[in-house]
C-alpha cells in the first residue's frame, strides 16, 4: 500500500543541491508535516505515495528555499531619500544622521514587514537580518510572516572620523553588552514554532572596539547563536586598522581571537591572500553583497576576492543589503551579480558560474547560519522549505538551461509557490500568511512620517521637477 503523506510536488525540475548535486528532469518532492519524506523521480515517487494535496510543477523548477545572508529592515524607510553619488560612506553618514535617529519603533517593524514582503515573493525562506533600533518590537512585530528570520540589535561603541556624522546613536562598551544580552536571552527559545531567533549583532566597520568584538563572540558561544558584523568592506577601514593595531581587519579578528563556524563577516571586499587563509582555517563565513558593492563603490572589481575565498575553501553566502543602498531584495538578481562579475573583473569567463551561485545562495547560506544539516537542499530528513518558479514566461524560452535561465535571464518575479516547514506560505503567487495590501499600506503610512519628521526632499533628482 502507498504511504501517506501531506504534500507532494511533483512533475517539476527538481534542483536538490543535495552533496551530489543531483537534477531531476522529472522529479518529485513528499513532505510530511514539516520534513522531507522523499526526494526523486516522478514515476518513482506517485508509485509510493499518497498526500492529501498534490502540487503540479509541470514548467516549474522545484529547488530549496533562497537564503538571504544581510539584510536590514530599519533601512527599508529610507529607501530612495539618499543622493546616489555618495559613496560608502558619504551614505552611511547621510542616512545615519537624517533619518535613522527619526525613525519609530512602528517604522521598523513597517520597514520589517515590506522588507519580508519582497523577499518572500522572489523566493526566499530564510534571513539574516542585521540589526534593528527597536529589536523586542520588531522581532515580536514579523514573527508571523511565516519565514525564518534570525534578527539583531544594532549596535556600536565607536566613532572614528570616516563615520563622525554617527556620533548620536553610539554607545558605551557595557550597554552594547548589556543590551545584546537582554535580547538574545529573551527571545533565545524563539517565536512562531522557532522560525523567528535571535543573533549577537554589532555593527563591525571599525566602529566597535576590540573588548566589544570579544566579549560579544563570547556571547554568541554562550547562547550557541551567530555572530555578526559588517567587516572590511572600505579601503578607509583597512587603513584605520593597521594604523591602530599594526594588523588588517581580519588578522586583527584572528589576533583576537574570534574567528570562527559561527562568525558571518559582511562585505569583506578588501582581503587579501593571508587573510583568506585565516577565514578558511577558522570555518569562518563571508556574506557577499554584490549589488551594494557596486552602488555604494567598494572597489570590489579591484581588491575583491570572492574567488580565491571560493577556491581556498571559505564559506561565501550572499546577501541582498539594505533597501536604500542595493535597493532591492531579489535574492536572484543578486545570484546574477554573483554569476557574473568576476568573470569580467578577471577577464576569465570561468570564474564563478549560475550553479556556484546558487550553491551560494542555498546550502553555503544555510551553512553561514548553522543550519545546513535543516535546510538549504532537498533531502530526506530536512526541513522543508522549497519553492516552485514558473518557467514558462517569455525570458524562460527557449527553456535548454533551467539552471542557466534561472541565474542569467530570470528574476524573482518567476517565484509562484512558496513552502516553509511544510507549511504554504505563499501559493500561485497568493501570501497566504499575512494581508499584503495591509502590509504595504503599512509601509506607505509610515514613510509619510518619515518624510514629515525628517524634513528630507523626497525626489532626489538632477533633473527640474515641476
Amino acid at each position: 500500500m502507498p504511504e501517506t503523506a501531506d504534500l507532494i510536488v511533483r512533475n517539476g525540475t527538481v534542483l536538490t543541491v543535495d552533496p551530489e548535486r543531483r537534477v531531476f528532469t522529472d522529479g518529485a518532492v513528499v513532505i510530511a508535516k514539516d520534513r522531507i519524506k522523499d526526494v526523486g523521480k516522478t514515476s518513482e515517487i506517485v508509485k509510493k505515495y499518497r498526500a492529501t494535496k498534490v502540487i503540479d510543477a509541470s514548467e516549474k523548477i522545484v529547488m530549496p528555499g533562497l537564503i538571504n545572508s544581510h539584510i536590514h529592515f530599519y533601512h527599508h524607510m529610507h529607501k530612495g531619500l539618499a543622493a546616489e553619488n555618495l559613496g560608502g560612506w558619504g551614505w552611511s553618514n547621510w542616512v545615519h544622521s537624517k533619518i535613522a535617529p527619526k525613525l519609530t519603533a512602528e517604522d521598523e517593524i513597517a520597514g520589517g514587514l515590506g522588507v519580508l514582503v519582497e523577499t518572500l515573493r522572489s523566493g526566499t525562506t530564510t534571513v539574516l537580518e542585521a540589526g534593528s533600533y527597536n529589536p523586542h518590537e520588531v522581532i515580536e512585530g514579523v514573527a508571523d510572516v511565516g519565514m525564518r528570520a534570525i534578527i539583531g540589535i544594532r549596535l556600536f561603541d565607536q566613532v572614528p572620523a570616516m563615520a563622525a556624522a554617527q556620533a548620536p546613536l553610539a554607545q558605551d562598551t557595557d550597554t552594547c553588552l548589556k543590551r545584546n544580552e537582554t535580547f538574545v536571552s529573551k527571545y533565545k527559545n524563539g517565536l512562531a514554532d522557532g522560525r523567528v531567533m535571535p543573533h549577537v549583532c554589532i555593527i563591525g566597520s571599525g566602529r566597535c572596539s576590540d573588548t566589544l568584538i570579544v566579549e560579544s563572540k563570547k556571547m554568541a558561544d554562550r547562547h550557541g547563536m551567530v555572530f555578526n558584523m559588517h567587516f572590511a568592506r572600505s579601503a578607509e577601514e583597512v587603513a584605520a586598522s593597521v594604523e591602530r593595531t599594526g594588523r588588517r581587519p581580519v588578522e586583527n579578528l584572528a589576533h583576537l581571537g574570534v574567528l570562527d563556524r559561527n562568525v558571518v563577516l559582511v562585505h569583506m571586499i578588501h582581503v587579501n591572500e593571508r587573510e583568506i587563509g585565516l577565514l578558511n582555517d577558522s570555518g569562518t563565513n563571508v556574506a557577499h553583497c554584490p549589488a551594494t558593492a557596486l552602488k555604494l563603490v567598494y572597489g570590489m572589481w579591484k581588491t575583491g576576492t570572492f574567488p580565491e575565498m571560493l577556491k581556498a575553501g571559505v564559506n561565501v553566502c550572499l546577501g541582498s543589503d539594505a533597501s536604500d543602498c542595493s535597493n532591492y531584495q531579489d535574492i536572484v538578481r543578486v545570484m546574477y551579480l554573483a554569476a557574473v562579475l568576476f568573470k569580467d573583473y578577471r577577464l576569465d569567463a570561468n570564474q564563478m558560474g549560475a550553479e556556484t551561485a546558487i550553491e551560494m545562495a542555498t546550502i553555503r547560506g544555510a551553512r553561514a547560519l548553522g543550519l545546513d544539516k535543516e535546510i538549504g537542499s532537498l533531502e530526506i530528513g530536512k526541513k522543508a522549505d522549497l519553492i516552485v518558479i514558473d518557467m514558462k514566461g517569455a525570458e524562460w524560452l527557449p527553456r535548454y538551461n533551467p539552471i542557466q535561465n534561472l541565474v542569467y535571464s530570470a528574476s524573482g518575479n518567476s517565484v509562484e509557490t512558496v513552502i516553509i516547514d511544510g507549511r504554504l506560505v505563499m501559493e500561485n503567487r497568493e501570501i497566504k500568511t499575512v494581508d499584503e495590501e495591509k502590509v504595504l499600506a503599512r509601509v506607505k503610512k509610515s514613510s509619510e512620517g518619515v518624510l514629515k519628521r525628517t524634513g528630507v526632499s523626497p525626489f532626489n533628482t538632477r533633473w527640474k521637477i515641476v
